[in-house]
């Protein structure tokens, strides 16, 4: 049994074997032999349990391995098939391999914008919490109508 195993049920190692089938989360906990009521829940629950995150990645990484998959094979692969879907005038083709590749590459990571609270924040934040509702909406109109 691998090392990151023996803290996961009978039922989490089957959704995990399952997941990797497919990477349907949701039919994974159907298959695995959860509820189809909860397969949703369960499926979700799943995806944020470090646990079960940790053996997710350390089974691929053996798939990977086993296969001799690099990501810059993968990568390679992706250009070669958006060339030939050049040569071919498949537009379709080159959209759905370039996409793919951005993908890979992080170029559809949401932006991560980092804001400062200071003490001036703060107070402002108590401000608009001992608003009513009625003001809070006119200081939204206010500022929409300002904009």
């Amino acid at each position: 049994m691998r090392n990151l195993d023996h803290s996961l049920t009978a039922r989490q190692l089957r959704w995990v074997d399952e997941f990797l089938v497919d990477g349907n989360a949701t039919a994974a906990a159907v298959r695995a032999g959860y509820s189809e009521r909860s397969a949703r829940s369960i499926a979700h629950e799943n995806m944020t349990k470090p646990a079960l995150q940790a053996v997710l990645s350390e089974r691929r990484g053996e798939v990977a391995s086993r296969l001799q998959i690099t990501r810059e094979g993968v990568i390679q692969g992706l250009l070669d098939a958006v060339h030939l879907a050049k040569e071919q005038s498949n537009p379709a083709g080159m959209v759905a391999g370039l996409r793919e590749i951005g993908k890979m590459l992080g170029y559809y990571a949401p932006e991560v914008k980092r804001v400062e609270v200071g003490l001036s924040a703060t107070a402002e934040r108590q401000r608009f919490e001992a608003m009513s509702d009625e003001e809070l909406l006119s200081h939204i109109e206010r500022l929409q109508v300002a904009a």
